[in-house]
């Protein structure tokens, strides 16, 4: 982190923004003092930090500069991931050193103009060719970070349209004829970050450049983002924890009414919340990541969305809290708050959109448990005994702590633990075919698993901290703060119907809709 200070003293984040780039000489630095290279194995040129230090390595260059960061962030989440996971060793021994040391800088490249969250559907193809030594990629991706930068994509593409989701993953350099990169685009935020289209015509890409297996594209796709998610909660964890110290520290200094305003309720709201939500953050983040540093290729779909969904979020309120709390000088581009806001806001539509993390995890669930009912040779009586094993069956949670909030804390997880375990097969049944679109009923389901998941991964760093004599009053009251918070939104989101208000605003787009289309004819 010295060294990233040192660079950033060179290259100053404002004067980087107004180049709308990072130089070629900062980013010859940055390899110089591993910033490329942090995560990758010291086999292979890189620092061969473990996942847990590579996400401390985010959260301290998240608070710092999300900008110039988001350049070896990406490069290392998502750009080169694929190899590190998928790859041969001949694949790994001719990229990784290259990209460990900021020679071949990595993208990731699934997005593209039509096609986003809906990844099984891309457009973009790779023939094999007749002879079989390699394949003829076509296509487009945009939106893609680091284009302008990278010498290496990870490019994703169908192998049969006839089979959407039968994709490959590909190791393409960006020197080869027939990719073309387009000008980056001019954007709100991250302005030093390069985002631009791709077009690949005709681009003959070698066997052995193959990631996987053919048709194991989506699979890595899926396993990659479950990376750059964690990446997103541990660069929401920075910027919450240095937001909360801004705010502290100008509270304390700004007089209003004749005395510094942390002496307001509504201020020192702010601050506090943003430091329960950091640490909330932190927890799932860790949690999750100890997952993966077992197994890598492990399913955690469902955890990192939780961790992506809580930390983008609560930061942006955050970041939000913290310009307001600055007053009139938080407006100013000579202070940050307003770069950090511009710079965050893209959070919630990276790695998939707030809007989509709010109902896939039940989505996830309710599918599995269809496919199992689908599974079975009884039809419709087969059918409603999995609905009602699900529904009957004991909840096999054992609450082992020993300290008495850690304990109650974690009955209070099991019982919307348990709420969930009913609402699941309940809402399947009620809407039927129909549960895709009732996204406010998912959105709550979402909301309560959330919290209960916020609340394990707190249970789980405090029981840890407890065993070592570490557990702190603060945690402690941390953790008091979110269980009230989690039993606020519980009472909201037990209702497996649309609301009112929420039927209400149905009718009036209809309306809306009615007279745009009448206008237009």
């Amino acid at each position: 982190m010295v060294a990233y200070e040192g660079l950033l003293q060179q290259f100053s984040p404002q004067e980087i923004e107004s180049l709308g780039r990072v130089p070629d000489e900062m980013i010859g630095k940055m390899g110089q003092v591993g910033l490329f290279g942090f995560s990758i194995a010291k086999e292979y040129g890189g620092l061969g930090f473990n996942l847990w230090e590579y996400l401390e390595v985010i959260r301290e260059l998240a608070r710092r500069d999300l900008s110039v960061a988001l350049v070896s962030i990406a490069h290392l989440s998502i750009g080169v991931k694929g190899i590190q996971l998928f790859g041969t060793e001949e694949q790994k021994a001719k990229y990784l050193p290259l990209a460990a040391s900021g020679d071949m800088i990595f993208s990731y490249a699934l997005t593209e103009p039509h096609i986003g969250s809906d990844a099984k559907h891309i457009h973009t193809t790779a023939v094999l060719s007749d002879d079989e030594t390699h394949y003829v990629l076509n296509g487009r991706k945009t939106y893609i970070t680091n284009a302008n930068y990278a010498g290496g994509l990870t490019v994703f593409a169908q192998l049969d349209p006839e089979k959407p989701g039968h994709m490959g993953a590909f190791i393409v350099e960006t020197d080869w004829e027939g990719v073309q990169i387009g000008k980056d685009m001019p954007k709100m935020g991250l302005t030093a970050s390069s985002t631009a289209a791709i077009h690949f015509k005709d681009v003959k890409v070698p066997r052995e450049n193959l990631l996987g297996k053919p048709g194991d594209g989506f699979k890595i796709a899926m396993t990659i983002l479950n990376f750059g998610r964690l990446g997103l909660g541990a660069a929401s964890t920075g910027l919450m924890d240095q937001s909360a110290t801004d705010m502290a520290k100008r509270a304390a200094n700004r007089i209003q009414f004749g005395v510094p305003i942390e002496n307001f309720e509504l201020i020192q709201e702010k601050i506090v919340r943003a430091r329960a939500h950091a640490f909330a953050c932190d927890a799932m983040t860790t949690l999750t990541a100890l997952f993966l540093e077992e197994d890598p290729h492990r399913n955690v779909a469902m955890e990192t969305s939780h961790v992506k969904l809580f930390g983008t979020t609560r930061a942006w309120d955050v970041l939000y809290d913290a310009l307001q709390t600055a007053g009139g000088s938080g407006y100013l581009k000579t202070n940050p708050y307003e770069k950090r806001l511009r710079d965050f806001r893209v959070t919630t539509i990276f790695e998939g959109t707030t809007e989509i993390h709010s109902i896939y995890p039940p989505l996830f669930a309710i599918r599995r448990m269809t496919k199992e009912m689908a599974g079975t040779e009884q039809g419709v009586l087969g059918s409603l005994k999995v609905l009602w094993k699900h529904l009957t069956g004991g909840l096999q949670w054992d609450v082992p702590f020993r300290d008495k909030q850690l304990r109650c804390a974690a009955r209070q997880a099991k019982r919307n633990a348990r709420y969930l375990k009913f609402a699941l097969p309940a809402v399947a049944m009620i809407h039927r075919k129909k549960v895709m679109s009732k996204e406010y009923v998912l959105r709550r389901l979402t909301t309560l698993s959330l919290y209960t998941y916020a609340i394990l991964a707190m249970l789980a760093r405090m029981q840890k901290d407890l065993d070592r004599g570490l557990l702190s009053t603060e945690h402690r009251l941390f953790l008091d703060y979110m269980l009230e918070e989690m039993k606020e939104c519980r009472r909201s989101c037990l209702r497996l119907w649309n609301t009112r208000k929420e039927k209400i605003s149905a009718r009036l787009f209809r309306w809306e809709r009615f007279f745009r289309e009448e206008s237009t004819q």
